[in-house]
């Protein structure tokens, strides 16, 4: 395989090689996204927000999706209800009509001459 060793004469083309070898073509590069770092920032934010919002329209523009609708009922018609007897139909009706409520309390009498001292006869 033939190799040609190619030498770069030109002082111009030397000078760059070393400037992007040693990183010095990229200082003023940096200082600017330095500078506009929240301008940069704001401006990837609002684009990121336009592509979402264009996303979300186009899904939410799409007819082809199906729409679920729940099956068409037929009218509605009553339940028949089977009633059964049991000798034990009279006690649950108790039960059932047993008042939980307590009673009034009685308000006992107010005695004036009530003593708390132990009377001596």
């Amino acid at each position: 395989m033939f190799n040609p060793k190619t030498d770069i004469t030109n002082p111009e083309a030397i000078k760059l090689i070393n400037d992007i070898q040693s990183g010095a073509i990229f200082v003023p590069i940096k200082n600017k996204i330095i500078r506009y770092k929240w301008f940069i920032v704001g401006g990837v934010i609002v684009i990121a927000l336009l592509i979402a919002l264009a996303i979300g329209k186009s899904l939410s523009e799409n007819p082809e999706n199906p729409v679920f609708l729940p099956p068409d009922t037929q009218d509605p018609f009553v339940t028949p209800t089977v009633t059964v007897k049991s000798s034990y139909e009279s006690v649950r009706q108790e039960i059932l009509d047993f008042s939980t409520d307590l009673p009034d309390p009685v308000v006992p009498p107010f005695d004036n001459n009530m003593d708390l001292e132990p009377t001596v006869f």
